[in-house]
This record gives structure tokens, sequence and C-alpha cells, in this order.
């Protein structure tokens, strides 16, 4: 799992599933699903904004390895 802003990506993990897995909460942020594109973007900004990208992670960028 990661999050993607501006092209730059973090490995991350998702600490909470809220709405019927339409929001996801990770660390102090909360992801919300657009209608308008599938993707989860962080609350309060456009469909374009910050994104939390879904998928398995290399084990270099496991938060739970470092």
């Amino acid at each position: 799992m990661r999050v993607m802003h501006l092209g730059v990506t973090e490995a991350t993990k998702v600490d909470e599933v809220l709405d019927d897995g339409r929001t996801l909460v990770v660390g102090t942020d909360t992801f919300t699903l657009r209608r308008i594109n599938g993707w989860f973007v962080r609350r309060e900004e456009p469909y374009y904004g910050t994104r939390l990208l879904l998928g398995l992670s290399s084990p270099s960028e496991n938060p739970d390895t470092m």
C-alpha cells in the first residue's frame, strides 16, 4: 500500500476501514473512494489529489519491516 502525491510515493498501511470499505484511515489521513474515478483520495481534496494506491508493496516498502 502506498500514498502518492505529485509523483512521490511512500509506503504505508491502512489503520482503519469505515463506511463499508468506502473510507480508509491511514495514519492521521482519511481517504474516501471517489465515484468519478474509483480512486481513494485524501478527504477534502479534489478527485485528482493525494491518492492511496492499493496493492502489495515490495518488502523494502513495507512499513512493518522498517
